[in-house]
This record gives structure tokens, sequence and C-alpha cells, in this order.
């Protein structure tokens, strides 16, 4: 990137090669090919993400402290709080979750954003635009060679839906150690290396699953490639996936606690009288979530956004003073979903803020706080050229 502005050079990181994730390509490409499902592109792209965040989170699977489901006889690696067949017959069985720590989620999903725009820009023909990891504290950097120019971000992106890893249980599959309420047990789960498992997709009217191939969990290595054949294989299962998806998107917006997939989206809360299978406080009360706020999707959790407007601001600071020569810098914000809940308080009230340096410099000097805020569902953009390349969802130009 020897063309760039000299004091971007250091900062702006490796191209993110088009067909570096498998399974971002296979998603991107059945999206855009999809006529079936009835799902917006833009939905079916933050479907995709979910699924590649999970590829990687699943890398780091471990054989202790797996749930065993005696209702559906599968063994599960949960993400949230909650046994996941129950949750679909309105049962809600407690068992501690495995989300990743938080300094795994924020490089997780930044790296995942990236390879799906990567690989969107080349499906779509847009070959003057890469997309390039960044140095804190840019976390993406869209590039365009021809045209000369750079959009520079803050990502803040989590998954609406983590999939649940399981496989058939049988007399070998498990060494259960904890009984647990309502016929489910805690154990140590064997041959991980040996066995063929598969992402659990919930459904009301009959959940089904994404295989996974034998020999791909508990190697520390992610599952994206093995994602990648078994959707080569049957595009149906993504399309269904899409329409799932769908459901759990619109049910996590309206916040409807009596759709049961509600009770699968991030930040979920905890239904009023989750039953037998939930522990209790010394006063009788259910203790604990499902999913808490920190677990947020997107760009909806408060906090996220008080910090990254001030990245915003900061990265505006730090880089509108050098001269640009011939290029256009933008900055702003990236993220899988926009804030669905929080938007209207805590992100349109700022969007269109315009800022410079007071008296030291001339007045024509002025810069948006936001030049984009941008999301597979929802974007606010200000310059016509992000508008152009970024053209999933018929984003709002200001």
């Amino acid at each position: 990137m020897n063309t760039l502005p000299e004091f971007l050079r250091d900062k702006i990181g490796d191209k993110t090669p088009p067909d570096a994730n498998p399974l971002a390509t296979v998603l991107v490409k059945i999206a855009l090919e999809d006529r079936r499902s009835g799902v917006p592109l833009s939905d079916r792209l933050a479907a995709a993400f979910d699924l590649i965040v999970a590829s990687k989170f699943y890398q780091y699977v471990a054989p202790e402290a797996w749930l065993w489901c005696g209702h559906s006889d599968l063994d599960f690696y949960p993400f949230l709080n909650a046994c996941p067949s129950c949750i679909l017959q309105n049962r809600f069985v407690h068992h501690e979750g495995h989300k990743p720590g938080s300094g795994q989620i924020g490089p997780t999903t930044a790296l995942a954003f990236r390879e799906i725009v990567a690989a969107y820009f080349a499906l779509t023909g847009k070959d003057s635009c890469c997309v390039c990891e960044a140095s804190e504290p840019i976390d993406l950097a869209i590039i365009d060679t021809e045209k000369k120019m750079l959009f520079i971000a803050e990502v803040k992106a989590a998954p609406l839906f983590t999939p649940p890893l399981c496989r058939q249980h049988t007399g070998t599959s498990m060494q259960t150690q904890t009984a647990l309420p309502m016929n489910h047990s805690i154990g140590v789960e064997r041959r991980l290396h040996e066995s063929v498992f598969s992402l659990f997709i919930p459904d009301i009217d009959e959940p089904f699953e994404i295989p996974v191939a034998a020999g791909a969990v508990g190697k520390e290595i992610p599952l994206d490639k093995y994602l990648a054949r078994s959707l080569q294989r049957d595009p149906a299962l993504a399309i269904r996936y899409f329409r799932i998806w769908r459901r759990l998107w619109a049910a996590y917006q309206k916040k409807s606690t009596d759709d049961i997939l509600y009770w699968f989206c991030g930040a979920c809360g905890l239904p009023r009288n989750p039953g037998e299978g939930w522990p209790r406080r010394a006063d009788g009360k259910p203790k604990g979530s499902i999913s808490d706020g920190k677990t947020s999707v997107g760009l909806d959790r408060t906090d996220d956004i008080k910090k990254a407007t001030f990245q915003a601001l900061k990265l505006g600071v730090e880089n509108r003073a050098h001269d640009a020569r011939d290029w256009t810098l933008l900055i702003g914000l990236a993220s899988n979903l926009h804030a669905a809940r929080h938007y209207d308080g805590y992100l349109r009230p700022y969007e269109d803020i315009i800022w410079g340096w007071g008296n030291q410099r001339e007045a024509r000097e002025l810069y948006n706080l936001f030049d984009g805020i941008i999301s597979f569902t929802k974007s606010h953009i200000r310059h016509d050229w992000l508008s152009s390349i970024l053209d999933w969802q018929g984003a709002h130009h200001a």
C-alpha cells in the first residue's frame, strides 16, 4: 500500500484476500444467488456473519462441560446458558454456556466482518476495492485504489445467534459427571477428534443441523472449510438457515418474549418463571440469565456505542490534521447489525454532527463525525462512494 498517504502506511495492515475464508465465500455466493428464501440480501449477509463467527469460536472446543439432554438425546456444547433443545419445548434447563472471553470476541468478529466484505467485493465485481486489517485504534480499512478513496472504522460487532455445537448421544459419547434437573447431565465428551458434529439450528416446526465433518472439532482449528463443504453439498441448508435467522432477528428487535426463538438471541435475559430447571436465589427468585446484556448483538450495546462514538472522533483528531494528498479519507463505525433497540437514543442524535478545530483553522475545515455508520442491516452513509460499494441494502444517504 505504498500509494496510501504516508501517515497511514504504517497503520494499514495486510489485505484480506477475497478467498481467505472458504465459508465466507460460499455463504456470500449463496446469499447473492438466493431467490427462494424471501429474506433480503442484507439479512442473508448478517446471518452469514453469525455462522462465520461460530466457526471461529468453536475452534477452541474442550471435552469438558458438555451437556446431555435426555429429551433430544443430544450432547450439546452450548453458547448460551440453557439447553438448546429444551428451549424449543418451552423448558429452561440451566447450563453455563461456553462464551469466549472478551479478548477473543473483538478480534474474531472484526475478522469475520472483513472476510464477508472482501468476499462480497470479489463476487460483485468491485475489483478496485479491497479490505485490510489495521492497527489500533483502526479495526477496518476499505480502500478503492482507482478512485483513491479510503474508509477507516472502529468495528463493534457481535452475533445475534451462535448455533450450539451438538452430536448424537451414545453410551460411549460422554462420561457423565453431574446430574442436572429434568433428565440432563454434564460430562466429558469422548473422542472429539473422531466424531461428526453439527451446528444445531432451532426451528419450532423441526430443528435441523449443519454437519461438521469428523476430525474438525477439538483440534484448535476453525471449522470454516468443513462447514463450507457441507453448504456446498446442500445449499438448501443455508436457505433454510436464512429464514430462521430472520425470525430470530425479528424477535430480537421486537423483544418478543412470547416467541420461543427469542431465547436463542444474544441479550435475551431470562423468562419471568423459567421453571424447575433453573437455579434460584435464597428468596426463591430465579438468578442469572440465558444471555445477559454483555452479549448484546451488533452495535446494540450502549457501552459499545459510547466507546465507538469517541473512537470515531479520536480517529478524526489523529488523522484529519495530516495531508491526505490526492486521497479522500472517510471515517466511521462498522458492525454486523445496527443498534436496533438503541439507535434513536444513542446514535441518531449524533450521526450528522460536524466538528472542527475552532478558531485555530479556517471555518471551511469541518468534518463529519461519522462519514458512515455501516452494517449489513441498516446504515447511515454521508458519502456517495460508500453507498455505491456497500450496496447490499440500499443504505440511506444523507
